[in-house]
């Protein structure tokens, strides 16, 4: 029997209604609700905290690093309970920041708690734990009946059990009455893991608005808090003719600049159009098939590594996360 540490960090799958009719994080033991969980693995439980998605920092993603790196050697899989909302960015942060562990790490949640009617995470909760047990080596999120790659996910539905899709690459499992993994997997290998846990998080997201003329962008240039950017193209990544001027003083500031695609699906290629090239002219970088949680994740474990050689460190491949 495979040997499981399950790592608690909150969200709804704990959560319960407080005193003003709002769910608050919750003092429940979670898995002691989830029936035979016991007969698949052999589980170890180790509280990290309780707190809204929402409020979940880098320490917090530093602290799961931390307890991974310490009992590596002694558990087959980890899940992560988490909540949904910033479930992806999370997993996109621990792909950057536990590399090379050839092991499963899911994480899960829940979109009712475990005390509503009707409550999801009994079978997230499950069926995580089994996925942990499985041929997986890489960062997965398992939620409703996908196990998707953590760095190529999003969040999808507020309502729905199927919360979470990867519209950049196909799902790596599916869930019915058993597990049916997919050849597109990173499959368990025995590696050498490293933990990296210094990071950067002055990083400011840039969204363009058709027709807006607000000179918001000038602000990153002296702000000193600000350490990179990250511009939400149009298209391919395409830049207004007004921004560019200021995306040139900011890189000449030492600040990186990336571009993304706010499309679904695709990648972003900055020299189809003179409105991308001219970008990429000023020194803006592609952020190919990033979404934006993966570009901002990555950015800060790049920053963190070494800001001098941010170039390298962005655009190393880490699983499977560029193409």
């Amino acid at each position: 029997m495979k040997k499981i540490l399950i790592l608690d960090t909150g969200g709804t799958i704990s959560q319960e209604v407080g005193a003003e009719g709002a769910l608050v994080p919750g003092v429940a033991d979670i898995i002691k609700i989830v029936p035979r969980l016991s007969e698949i693995a052999d589980i170890s439980y180790k509280l990290i905290t309780r707190v809204d998605s929402t409020d979940i920092t880098q320490d917090i993603r530093v602290a799961i690093t931390k307890e991974i790196e310490l009992r590596h050697m002694d558990f087959d899989g980890f899940v992560i309970t988490h909540g949904t909302d910033t479930m992806v960015d999370t997993a996109c942060a621990l792909n950057y920041m536990i590399q090379n562990l050839g092991k499963p790490i899911v994480l899960t949640g829940a979109q009712l708690p475990m005390f509503a009617p009707g409550p999801d995470g009994l079978n997230n909760l499950y069926y995580s734990v089994k996925a942990a047990t499985d041929d997986i080596g890489e960062v997965v999120i398992c939620f409703g009946d996908r196990i998707l790659r953590g760095n190529r996910s999003i969040k999808e539905n507020v309502h729905g059990f199927n919360a979470f899709n990867s519209p950049r690459t196909p799902f790596i499992g599916n869930l019915g009455i058993d597990i049916k993994l997919n050849e597109n997997r990173i499959k368990r290998f025995d590696g050498t893991p490293k933990f990296f846990t210094n990071y950067n998080s002055g990083v400011a997201i840039y969204t363009q608005v058709s027709g807006g003329e607000t000179d918001l962008l000038q602000y990153y240039i002296k702000e000193p808090t600000v350490t990179g950017v990250i511009i939400q193209g149009f298209g391919t990544g395409n830049i207004q003719h007004r921004l560019i001027k200021d995306i040139k003083k900011i890189i000449d500031c030492g600040k990186p600049v990336i571009v993304i695609t706010t499309c679904l699906e695709g990648n972003t290629i900055l020299d189809q159009y003179q409105t991308g090239l001219l970008a990429k002219q000023a020194g803006a970088l592609a952020g190919k098939d990033l979404s934006i949680h993966a570009a901002t994740q990555k950015m800060i474990y790049a920053l963190g590594r070494d800001s001098e050689n941010f170039k390298k460190y962005f655009y190393q491949e880490v699983g499977r996360d560029m193409i």
